[in-house]
């Protein structure tokens, strides 16, 4: 029997076509809604939502995150090691951050304050981020300064999404 492939819809063929830049960007958006679902799951106190959001927004930023650190941090290695050394750093300390949450919140003891700190945490973190990293590899009109291996690569990471994180993570 041969199987039919489906055609693509328009939607996945200008993700095809988006920019780097807008990628990331357009991930850095979806992991924000993440968030502010969280936090309204927190107000109203439905740990079952906060658990499930929880799953699904720390699986997205570990992907995001290593897609960062494999594709885009290298490449800004050689522009600014500084800038680089400093994006790392604070990527180790949201993984800190994420895992400490994630077992107070497996635990039922984070507080909504808390989750209010780690938000304004990432929100600062994304502004460096746009300024160190984005503004200098990625042009606005999403040039990126990687190799076209890379570019393929970074994008089959980010479309991959999340999915793909838990699955290597469970393996």
């Amino acid at each position: 029997m041969i199987a039919h492939k489906r055609p693509m819809q328009a939607e996945q063929i200008a993700s095809m076509t988006m920019p780097i830049r807008d990628r990331f960007l357009a991930d850095h958006r979806r992991l924000e809604t993440l968030l502010e679902q969280l936090l309204a799951a927190f107000e109203a106190n439905d740990r079952e939502v906060i658990a499930k959001l929880w799953t699904e927004f720390d699986s997205g930023l570990l992907a995001h995150l290593e897609a960062e650190e494999t594709y885009l941090i290298p490449a800004l290695f050689w522009i600014c090691e500084r800038d680089a050394r400093v994006l790392v750093q604070e990527h180790r300390h949201i993984r800190t951050r994420l895992a400490e949450l994630g077992v107070g919140i497996d635990l039922h003891v984070v507080r909504l304050s808390a989750a209010r700190d780690f938000v304004d945490e990432l929100r600062a973190h994304a502004r460096t981020e746009d300024r160190l990293l984005y503004a200098r590899l990625l042009d606005p009109a999403g040039d990126a300064r990687l190799q076209e291996p890379d570019r393929a690569s970074v994008i089959a990471a980010l479309s991959a999404g999340p999915r793909a994180h838990a699955k290597k993570s469970a393996a």
